[in-house]
């Protein structure tokens, strides 16, 4: 089939002075720069900029001098192939070379903002960065300012009052870049804390841009095109509720979007789910989940498959699944705090805050209390533990205030099909996964993008299977090609990777699932430990805190971990651990009682 359109007389990406044929959508690497860091202008080390590049894999940590600092408000903008082009902390903009863009200063003009010129702008996803549809030069800013409000509402005196827009010109003349247009008003009304989130329109091209009001039950969303900014809808959905800190997030698939908001102790936290129609831009089948775990930071993220909800809440992470009929009572723990706390001279706790899936399908978390630290979920495509939440996973150069860096998912394309299909761009699925072994058991998991409708994988011992996560089971140990198929009405993609496979006796299988699961084995970078939650854990003897200390082939001690609550689990990285077999003692109150065997690949 052949589809086209005209935009002011130039064909869709300018592949031809003529309608062209169909195009292919790419996942642009827009978000591949993450910046980090405050207090800049402190001669101590430990202050200073962070910066997180995720073309390399894993993603390069490394020191990054620069003037601007953050606070909550965070967001960075790279070209299509992941080389930064500006960056902002909701006051000021500066580009690549570390240097203010021409007039791009003064974001957010209020008074209050003085109070935070020097560190950066306090707001949680209080700063958006859109690429200009069809444009490779323009982009826009979407930020909300907070002003003093007389009188009072609801007990507070400080709200979002405006929201506005900046147009940022990154053209190959002028690479260093300047401002078209900023402070430009495009809504006045008392707006929620930030939560400021886009995703793409149904056509492949266009953002939609959702916005909160202030302790009610409105949403306006925003439509950027090739023609502007403009307010498209106004819409009440629920029962009204109340407004806190929190952060809102839509599906990469695009049909759920999620706004969590904890107000106090006595009030409890607010998870709000919805169903969300990105060709018209509406929200339907509202949901509404309340707890209360008394916490005071938190926020939310979707895994890529778009299945698993994860809120950060403080002292715990949850995981929901979106596809049950019940999202409520799909609750699992997957993170209980550790009592991990920062190094001196800083020793504070290293809890959860703020979400954001990452171009290398993690999510990242960020931690509260100004810490060089961010967790990790490295499978959030798997349900429970095995998500394989790390805590204080990456260690930052620098403290980091807090925030995450604000962005869409750019993986998203138009949605085949739909009426709004009609700019002849098409998904051709690209194959990817993960995969965590147990023994002679091997967990895969799909990470394909780009809407595939079928798989087919195939395990190297001459078994298939076309389920999109299976479960396979060997025989015998060794070094298997397993490959992907994925395919759609478009086009098929094939992936290979060779999975390493130990087969455990069937004795010590038993001993292990007895009290301590130890995976993935054989493990490269990390690995989990899983105690189940079952009364194993409280007779005697083993009631005491357990320890899992790891030794290498001759009886070095290469790790040693205090273990998590039953409940959740624990990450342990195995940097610097040589390959080769090791062995693990789990202890209690200094009394031995389990052993087993890890096997560590290179």
């Amino acid at each position: 089939m052949m589809k086209c359109i005209l935009w002011c007389g130039i064909c869709f990406f300018l592949l031809s002075t003529c309608c062209p044929a169909q195009s292919v959508f790419q996942k642009e690497k827009r978000d591949y720069i993450w910046l980090l860091g405050y207090d800049n202008n402190l001669t101590n080390l430990i202050f200073g900029g962070s910066r997180l590049d995720f073309n390399y894999a894993p993603p390069l940590v490394t020191y990054d001098y620069r003037e601007l600092n953050f606070d909550a408000a965070n967001a960075s903008m790279c070209d299509a192939e992941g080389s930064l082009l500006f960056y902002t902390n909701g006051i000021a903009i500066h580009n690549y070379l570390d240097e203010l863009i021409e007039n791009g200063d003064s974001l957010n003009p209020d008074p209050y903002t003085a109070l935070w010129v020097d560190g950066g702008y306090l707001l949680p996803q209080g700063v958006l960065i859109l690429p200009s549809p069809g444009s490779t030069a323009k982009y826009y800013l979407i930020y909300s300012t907070i002003t003093a409000v007389i009188p009072a509402i609801s007990g507070n005196n400080y709200l979002p009052l405006n929201c506005y827009f900046a147009r940022v010109e990154m053209s190959q003349s002028d690479t260093a870049g300047y401002i078209l247009e900023k402070n430009a008003l495009i809504l006045s009304d008392t707006f929620d804390f930030g939560k400021l989130t886009a995703v793409r329109h149904a056509n492949g091209r266009d953002w939609w841009i959702a916005i909160q009001e202030y302790y009610a039950n409105q949403y306006y969303l925003m439509l950027l095109t090739p023609e502007g900014i403009s307010v498209e809808s106004s819409q009440t959905l629920g029962p009204s509720r109340p407004t806190g800190l929190g952060q809102a997030v839509f599906s990469p698939d695009g049909k759920k979007y999620v706004l969590f908001s904890t107000i106090s102790v006595q009030d409890g936290q607010f998870v709000d789910v919805y169903d969300y129609e990105r060709c018209s831009g509406q929200f339907d089948n509202h949901i509404s989940i309340i707890y209360n775990d008394t916490a005071f930071s938190g926020g939310v993220a979707i895994s890529p498959n778009s299945r698993f909800l994860y809120v950060s809440s403080n002292r715990y992470v949850y995981q929901y699944d979106l596809e049950s009929e019940d999202i409520e009572a799909s609750r699992e723990v997957v993170a209980v705090y550790d009592g991990f706390l920062a190094p001196d001279p800083f020793p504070l706790s290293v809890k959860f805050f703020l979400c954001q899936l990452a171009p290398d399908n993690k999510i990242y978390i960020s931690a509260t209390n100004g810490v060089p630290y961010l967790h990790v979920i490295h499978n959030p495509n798997a349900k429970g533990a095995a998500c394989q939440m790390e805590q204080h996973g990456v260690q930052l150069p620098t403290l980091n205030k807090f925030g995450i860096p604000n962005a869409p998912y750019y993986g998203l394309g138009p949605e085949d099909g739909s009426p709004c299909d009609t700019l002849g761009i098409d998904h051709h699925p690209q194959a990817d996964f993960r995969y965590i072994t147990e023994s002679a058991e091997v967990n895969f998991y799909d990470y394909s993008r780009f809407f595939p409708t079928e798989w087919f994988w195939t395990f190297g011992d001459g078994n298939t299977s076309t389920e999109r996560d299976p479960v396979h089971i060997y025989a015998e140990s060794g070094v298997y090609e397993v490959c992907l198929i994925v395919s759609n009405a478009n086009a098929s993609d094939t992936l290979c990777q060779e999975v390493e496979v130990i087969v455990t006796g069937i004795e010590e299988a038993v001993v292990e699932k007895a009290l301590l699961k130890v995976f993935p084995n054989p493990a490269r970078d990390y690995v989990v430990l899983q105690i189940p939650d079952d009364e194993a854990i409280l007779r005697p003897g083993v009631a005491e805190p357990l320890t899992w200390t790891l030794y290498d082939a001759l009886g070095r001690e290469v790790r040693w971990v205090l273990l998590q609550h039953p409940e959740a689990q624990t990450v342990a990285s195995l940097e610097n651990v040589a390959a080769g077999m090791c062995f693990w003692h789990l202890t209690a109150g200094g009394m031995t009682v389990q052993t087993g065997k890890l096997s560590v690949v290179r």
